[in-house]
């Protein structure tokens, strides 16, 4: 029993070095929420007062905004904020959510998989030809195509990681190990 706490010991501090991954994504991605009103306020300002409109920053808001949407899905994850139906969960003991969870989890993977393969082949495809939009500004669009497969990543890592605590969690219950109250609270 002494060597099975010592290797969720270790386990639990891979996690936590997985969960650090996501937590800094998210506090990037927090800087890029701060910059799309900015950006949209420099449009505003030269628009209406200076009357000298810009052809990027329409652009910039969209790309900035789908960086935020992609890149904040593994911090998501790591607190628990994505939309859910609780009618039924919170009716659960903590180790009955972790075997739902757990029961659900394939379905994810499989979701944010095809989403990845597909963001990486679309990330490749416009890097080969080096697309760009077909706006004044044209700006290429390989660097914004590849927050999808960075995105999934950091998502697939966020829920390998949940995976994992669900099943340290229904396989040692939370007398054994201190991080069900955190996870699940």
């Amino acid at each position: 029993m002494n060597r099975d706490r010592q290797q969720v010991r270790k386990m639990v501090n891979v996690l936590r070095v997985a969960e650090n991954i996501n937590h800094w994504a998210g506090q990037i991605t927090l800087y890029l929420v701060f910059a799309l009103p900015a950006v949209m306020l420099y449009e505003v300002v030269l628009r209406y007062i200076f009357n000298a409109p810009t052809v990027w920053v329409f652009e910039v808001s969209n790309f900035v905004f789908g960086g935020i949407i992609i890149l904040g899905g593994g911090y998501l994850l790591l607190h628990k904020g994505h939309v859910s139906v609780d009618i039924i969960y919170n009716r659960l003991s903590v180790r009955g959510k972790a075997i739902l969870d757990l029961c659900t989890s394939p379905l994810f993977f499989l979701f944010i998989g095809v989403l990845m393969w597909q963001g990486t082949d679309m990330f490749w495809t416009s890097l080969a030809r080096w697309e760009h939009s077909p706006s004044v500004w044209a700006p290429a669009l390989w660097p914004v195509k590849l927050l999808i497969p960075v995105g999934c990543g950091l998502m697939l890592l966020q829920l390998l990681v949940n995976f994992v605590k669900n099943i340290m969690i229904a396989r040692y219950y939370y007398k054994e190990i201190t991080i069900a109250k955190q996870y699940y609270y």
